[in-house]
């Protein structure tokens, strides 16, 4: 029997220690929302989702696109979307908004706007932004930003509003239940 603990006592003690093996890098999978966009990979041994629960989030970008690419953020925003719903919550208990401001205030504009700012360049975003919008993503831009870049209602993608601020736009997000994901 004194064997027998000593086994279990040394297994346990060389699990402890033992360094995992890390995963090989998972197939990329796309949609359910988003089939175009918001890429995702399947995690082994998560904890689980509360498949009843509202997810109620909100995306604050302030850094615009990089090099004519889809606004990190975006894509990022698409993929928590299709991730949760992928994985069994209802898709009308996930709530999305997206809150631009600083750089990325251009990221919503038109072509003809975004063609002003970035010498005849189109907007690399106005596709992810349509669909986001399509699927009931709220887009908001901060007044302020726009206003002091020159950008105005005219000059933003269909279905995007206009907010006074970034702020303001969050604290009224914040009070329906709405959280910040870094």
């Amino acid at each position: 029997m004194k064997h027998f603990s000593l086994i279990l006592t040394a297994a346990a003690a060389l699990a402890l220690t033992t360094t995992p093996v890390a995963a090989e890098e998972g197939e990329r999978h796309t949609g359910p929302v988003f089939a175009e966009y918001g890429a995702w990979r399947e995690v082994v041994n998560m904890a689980p989702l509360d498949l009843e629960a509202e997810y109620k989030a909100i995306f604050d970008v302030v850094s615009g696109s990089k090099d004519g690419a889809v606004n990190a953020k975006f894509d990022s925003a698409a993929r928590w979307m299709n991730l949760i719903v992928a994985h069994g919550v209802p898709r009308e208990n996930v709530h999305l908004a997206v809150v631009v401001h600083g750089p990325s205030v251009w990221d919503v504009t038109t072509d003809a706007a975004y063609a002003g700012k970035y010498e005849g360049q189109t907007n690399p975003n106005a596709a992810i932004v349509a669909a986001m919008i399509a699927e009931g993503v709220e887009f908001y831009v901060c007044g302020q930003s726009a206003l002091g870049q020159g950008v105005t209602n005219a000059d933003l993608l269909p279905g995007v509003k206009m907010g006074l601020s970034q702020t303001v736009v969050t604290t009224q997000l914040h009070n329906q239940g709405y959280t910040n994901i870094p």
